[in-house]
């Protein structure tokens, strides 16, 4: 389960939405389907992109701002520190929050510094949308209302441009003759190594005969073989126990979290709801992934502990548990 997919979108959409951009901390080729995916959420009544514009990497936004009508604000950067920019978001953002006129905003940023100013904008009422990437911090996903994962938008091509649709032409022309001029040389090495593997053969086999005369024969070859795979059979032993500790540990520390998670979250007698739980557990634990513990999502690894029953009550993921109690000793991991 994506982030993107564990926020419900809103019912309703909104009459005046306030969109942010980290001009700086965003790939302009997403900017015209980011604005589009916000627009299908409600109607976008200030666009605004924010960055050093004396900079040669952001001069090159011209097109876009042009084409999606974004207000530039600038701002010099004075120093080395990076974050010049995510201050005059911010404080454009509680100036815009201020006026009232707005019933969402939408933060456009993989920096999770813009947690705070999540948290501020949502106890005023308002509905708060993160769009980034998704290496996003996790604490900054989960304050939004609703986080879109920019790397599953499509790019835009500027086809209007000849001179950037040529240049974009040669690039991809000249990535595609480097990949056959590496495919060919991976084909010679490839030849080579055959004819090494095809010379080893033979001096492998000039080796058993000259082992097997040194030996005593085959018997004793077979029996020292033999010797070699008991003790083979011993190591892997040792790595499946070594395994299933591991796994104990793990068990025992996402049921730990679990606990800690569920206490005064009973939304009914014996009732959880998942998306809360599941919140409240990545907030305490950032590096928390399901996958680390064999699982896709949440809801399977937390499905996956003995005499935990998942069920969907009023279009809502909830769970509780069978015996009403939670074994550590039996929560099992993939």
């Amino acid at each position: 389960m994506t982030r993107q997919n564990a926020h419900k979108e809103p019912d309703t959409k909104f009459n005046s939405m306030a969109v942010l951009i980290d001009g700086e901390n965003v790939d302009k080729q997403k900017v015209e389907s980011i604005l589009a995916r916000l627009g299908q959420l409600g109607t976008i009544t200030t666009k605004r992109v924010y960055g050093d514009w004396s900079q040669d990497k952001l001069k090159l936004w011209s097109d876009v701002v042009s084409m999606c009508a974004l207000r530039t604000m600038h701002h010099f950067v004075h120093s080395t520190q990076k974050n010049t920019t995510d201050i005059a978001m911010v404080i454009d953002a509680m100036d815009l929050l201020h006026t009232g006129n707005f019933d969402a905003f939408a933060i456009v940023s993989s920096d999770g510094d813009f947690s705070n100013l999540a948290v501020r904008i949502r106890n005023e009422g308002k509905y708060v949308i993160g769009v980034g990437q998704r290496k996003t911090n996790y604490n900054f996903i989960s304050i939004c209302d609703l986080f879109i994962n920019q790397d599953r938008l499509a790019s835009s091509v500027d086809t209007a441009n000849p001179m950037r649709l040529k240049s974009m032409v040669e690039s991809l022309n000249s990535k595609i003759a480097e990949k056959d001029k590496s495919i060919k040389a991976q084909a010679v090495k490839m030849k080579e190594k055959n004819k090494a593997m095809t010379d080893l053969r033979k001096e492998l086999s000039t080796v058993k005969k000259e082992l097997r005369t040194a030996t005593g024969g085959t018997k004793k070859l077979e029996s020292q073989l033999a010797k070699l795979q008991k003790n083979n059979d011993a190591l892997k032993k040792k790595v499946e126990v070594a395994k299933a500790r591991l796994k104990s540990k793990a068990a025992a520390k996402f049921t730990d979290m679990l606990q800690k998670a569920i206490d005064g979250e009973e939304i009914a007698p014996n009732k959880y709801p998942l998306d809360v739980i599941g919140k409240k557990i990545r907030i305490e634990n950032p590096e928390f992934r399901p996958y680390d513990y064999g699982f896709p999502t949440l809801s399977k690894l937390i499905g996956s502990v003995p005499g935990v029953e998942i069920l969907t009550e009023q279009n809502r993921l909830v769970f509780s548990f069978v015996d009403e109690k939670l074994d550590q000793a039996t929560v099992e991991t993939a």
